[in-house]
């Protein structure tokens, strides 16, 4: 997480510890050219860093919920594919109510049983 600059995540996520938590669980130790391209596919987006942090975690509570598994990789490709589809919107849709409706229609054809 120190790629990111981990004290200006903390001030973003010091009200959500289950955030901070999540962070520190999934990109502790990834390295600087992940992070960049991660924070890369948040600036692309019209959805701030706390709106894809918060659907990466309902993605990954649908995961755990199904026993399954999906790299962190395409884990932020679902959810930048969920953020492309909410660009087309004529209304405002939120990201994480959106990736959960994409899970509950569709499912996550690359997870993998445990």
């Amino acid at each position: 997480m120190s790629k990111f600059g981990r004290d200006g995540l903390y001030r973003e996520f010091a009200n959500s510890p289950a955030s901070l938590s999540y962070l520190e669980a999934n990109f502790g130790d990834a390295d600087a050219e992940f992070c960049s391209a991660f924070l890369d596919s948040v600036d692309e987006s019209a959805f701030s860093l706390r709106e894809w942090v918060n659907a990466l975690m309902v993605l990954a509570q649908w995961l755990d919920s199904h026993s399954a598994e999906l790299s962190l990789e395409d884990q932020i490709g679902y959810v930048s594919c969920a953020a492309e589809i909410a660009s087309g919107s004529a209304t405002w849709i939120d990201l994480p109510e959106l990736v959960e409706e994409m899970l509950a229609d569709h499912g996550c054809e690359r997870a993998f049983k445990k």
